[in-house]
C-alpha cells in the first residue's frame, strides 16, 4: 500500500479484494484514509483466480495494474507505464524489468534452475520501445516469456476484458495464458527501467512450485491454446509447421524444471510423471534430441552471460 501511495502519477484508485476469513485485511486497508482506496470483502475464499477477476469486473479506470499482495512497485511505475500506453495505443500491455527482494525488503540475487545466478527479472531489450506483437508473441511460444509476473506489467482495461478473464484451467499460469491472448491482436510497450520488486521467498507460491514440481501440462494446454488462435496461425502462415513443433518444444524445455524439483527432492515419481507428460503430449523425437542442447545451451548462458548495460535503476525525483 505505501508504494501504491508513493507514486509519482496521481491519477488512480486502489481497489483490494480480500479472500481472507477475518477481519485482519480490512482492519489494516482502513489505516490510509485516502478517497482513492475501495476494499472489497469476497465471500469467503473464492480462490486467487475469481479474487483477480472480481477486482477487473471493481476497476473503473482506463489500465488494470495488478500488484500482488507482498510485492512492491517503484515510485515511477504508473507513470512510466501510462505515458508509454498513452502514447502507443497498439499496445495492450506494459512490461518492464523487476528486481528480487526478499522478507525484509533486501535486494537479493538468487540462483535459478541451479546454475543461473538472477538479476533482474523480465529484463526483455536495451532501451524503451514498442514491441510488435510478431515478435512477442513468437518469444512467448518458442524462446522465453517477455512478461508475465502480474506485479510486473500494466492492461489495457479495454483489451483485458475482451479478451475475457483469467481461467481455472490455466492453473499457476493463468498470467501467461492472459498475455498470450491479448498477444494475438495487440502489441506490447517495453520500459526499460526496473519499475517493481518481486518477493522471492522458499515460502511464496512460485518458488514452493519450483520446490516441488508443477503440473507441466498446464504449459501444451496454455501454448495450445494460443496455437489455436486464427490470428496466431495468420501471424505465423509462412512457418507454421516449425512453429508448433518449436513451440511444444519450448514446452518440454519448461516441464523439465520438474526434473530439477524431483532431483531436489530425491523423487524418482516425479521424475518418472514427468518424461510421460513429455512424451504424451510432445511425441515428436526430434524435439526429445534438442532437449540436452537446450540444457547444455542453459547452462553455457548462464555461466556465460551475454554483456549488456543494466536498465535504469531511478528513484522518485
Amino acid at each position: 500500500m505505501d508504494s501504491c501511495l508513493a507514486q509519482t502519477y496521481s491519477n488512480f484508485e486502489i481497489v483490494i479484494t480480500d479472500n481472507s476469513t477475518d477481519d485482519r485485511t480490512a482492519k489494516m486497508a482502513g489505516r490510509w484514509p485516502d478517497p482513492r482506496i475501495r476494499y472489497y470483502k469476497n465471500e469467503g475464499n473464492i480462490g486467487p483466480v475469481g479474487s483477480c477477476n472480481r477486482g477487473v469486473a471493481l476497476a473503473q479506470g482506463k489500465y488494470i495494474k495488478f500488484l500482488m499482495d507482498d510485492d512492491l512497485l517503484k515510485p515511477r511505475c504508473l507513470e512510466l507505464m501510462v505515458r508509454g500506453m498513452e502514447a502507443n495505443p497498439s499496445a495492450a500491455v506494459a512490461m518492464a524489468p523487476m528486481d528480487l527482494i526478499d522478507e525484509n525488503d533486501t535486494r537479493i540475487f538468487p540462483r535459478f534452475y541451479v546454475f543461473r545466478t538472477m538479476h533482474y527479472r523480465y529484463r526483455y531489450q536495451l532501451g524503451d520501445g514498442l514491441v510488435d506483437r510478431r515478435r512477442a508473441m513468437k518469444d512467448f511460444l518458442t524462446r522465453d516469456y517477455p512478461c508475465t509476473v502480474p506485479s510486473g506489467i500494466m492492461f489495457r482495461t479495454e483489451a483485458f476484458r475482451a479478451a475475457g478473464e483469467f481461467t481455472e484451467e490455466a492453473e499457476f499460469a493463468g498470467d501467461l495464458d492472459m498475455c498470450m491472448r491479448l498477444g494475438a491482436t495487440w502489441d506490447f510497450y517495453y520500459v526499460d527501467e526496473v519499475l517493481s520488486s518481486w518477493r522471492f521467498m522458499t515460502v511464496c507460491h512460485t518458488a514452493s512450485l519450483h520446490q516441488t514440481g508443477l503440473n507441466v501440462s498446464v504449459f501444451y494446454y496454455v501454448t495450445r491454446k494460443a496455437l489455436d488462435n486464427k490470428s496466431v496461425r495468420e501471424m505465423f502462415r509462412d512457418e507454421w509447421k516449425k512453429t508448433v513443433r518449436d513451440s511444444l518444444h519450448f514446452c518440454s524445455c519448461r516441464a523439465l524444471l520438474n526434473g530439477l524439483a524431483a532431483v531436489r527432492a530425491r523423487d524418482p515419481k516425479l521424475l518418472l510423471t514427468t518424461m510421460k507428460t513429455v512424451i504424451r503430449e510432445d511425441p515428436d523425437p526430434i524435439n526429445w534430441l534438442r532437449l540436452p542442447l537446450f540444457v547444455f545451451q542453459q547452462i553455457w548462458v548462464s555461466i556465460f552471460p551475454p554483456k549488456m548495460p543494466p536498465p535504469r535503476e531511478m528513484t522518485a525525483k
